[in-house]
């Protein structure tokens, strides 16, 4: 699988084992501690990070695109809108903020 440096829950990957690992990868992800490095041509272009722990992360988030992403986020995930804070909505629905 994934190169797996020591203790870090941090993992290299190539695109190529991206595309024949995804199912186990995308398993692998709901764990808050993991994320992936994706590289082409062994070049870093993205990290890879849970859905859940992404929510986790961005809660409270300064941007009203980020609380947008949560706020789909939390709907996606089946989680209850309605004990969103309401600064989040507001930082939501706020296109100043960007």
């Amino acid at each position: 699988m994934a190169e797996k440096t020591s203790d870090s829950p941090v993992r290299i990957i190539g695109s190529r084992e991206l595309h024949q690992n995804l199912p186990g990868i995308l398993r692998e992800l709901e764990n808050d501690q993991v994320r992936y490095v994706l590289t082409v041509h062994g070049k870093p272009r993205a990290v890879l990070i849970g859905a859940e722990p992404y929510l986790n992360m961005i809660q409270g988030g300064r941007r009203s695109s980020e609380a947008l992403v949560g706020l789909q986020l939390t709907a996606l995930l089946g989680g209850d809108l309605g004990s969103v804070p309401l600064d989040d909505l507001e930082r939501a629905l706020d296109r100043r903020g960007e």
